[in-house]
């Protein structure tokens, strides 16, 4: 009775963690469901996120909402650069080539990180990160809400900027037929910078959000990175749709794991439900074809 009774704290527990796994995921899904590209490196992002909020917050002294846009704009413009430096370049070659090419990637600004600022864990402290909220019987910090309430506003936020904008339609048009899109006169590497913009900047947003809840270090980035493609998976190779609903579901069923049976099965159970949904359906909840003409 006293564990049904933890029921909704776990759950609300789940949310939380499953709101970064959103944001990751998401921007994690547009690269590939756009342009095509594994991008291993994509838990770095993640990780640079946390640093940059820390720096921002430690160094300059900025508050939180200031930190947050100086973490946005880092990470976007990180991300062009890496588009333009990394992948651009090898677009036109064996697709493997990027995959090779993002774990050199990911080593490279492990390492980077571990150089500029040491092994050492970093955490950002704000004032929400001590403030107790109770919600019925749950109880949560103002931070864990925000975290929540952020990934709400920025999906919210995308699903609008893909539907009703030229940039957006530009974006859907080169997930469905990149071929076409290009006859019809988008411009490919315009598109392609959009992407890891927006994609880096979810994942530093998570990371920045994160960073107040768990420790940051220079390897964060790799097991959010493996959490990411089994939502990815999950939700079905290119769904939005589908990496929102995987990223919730897997940090709720990792919190009731962890409730009732203990936090040793905690971080395999997405890869009993990865093999699981392989088997049962392999195109994912909300999947599509990823073939490509």
């Amino acid at each position: 009775m006293e564990l049904f009774s933890l029921f909704p704290q776990f759950l609300a527990n789940g949310v939380v963690n499953g709101a970064s796994y959103v944001l990751v995921a998401v921007g994690l899904t547009l690269i590939f469901g756009i342009l095509n590209i594994v991008n291993f490196a994509h838990g770095e992002f993640y990780m640079l996120g946390g640093y940059a909020a820390v720096t921002a917050s430690a160094v300059l002294g900025f508050p939180l909402i200031p930190t947050l846009i100086v973490v946005v704009l880092c990470l976007a413009a990180f991300g062009m650069l890496a588009e333009r430096v990394v992948f651009r370049p090898l677009g036109k070659r064996d697709p493997s080539s990027a995959i090779i090419a993002s774990f050199g990637l990911s080593v490279m600004l492990q390492n980077g990180v571990l150089l500029a600022f040491g092994a050492q864990p970093k955490t950002l402290k704000t004032d929400l990160a001590s403030m107790p909220v109770q919600i019925g019987s749950v109880f949560l910090t103002g931070q864990r809400v925000l975290i929540v309430l952020v990934t709400i506003a920025v999906v919210t936020a995308l699903f609008l900027v893909l539907r009703f904008t030229w940039t957006g339609r530009a974006l859907r048009a080169m997930a469905q037929h990149p071929v076409v899109a290009q006859i019809s006169g988008v411009n490919v590497q315009k598109v392609a910078v959009v992407t890891f913009a927006m994609a880096a900047a979810m994942a530093g947003v998570a990371g920045a959000l994160m960073s107040s809840v768990f420790l940051v270090q220079p390897t964060t980035g790799a097991m959010v990175v493996m959490k990411a493609f089994t939502v990815v998976i999950l939700g079905g190779m290119g769904s939005i749709g589908g990496a929102v609903l995987a990223g919730f579901g897997l940090g709720i069923i990792e919190a009731m794991v962890t409730g009732y049976i203990g936090n040793e099965l905690r971080d395999m159970i997405g890869f009993f439900l990865v093999i699981a949904m392989l088997l049962i359906r392999p195109q994912g909840l909300l999947g599509r074809s990823t073939e490509r003409s």
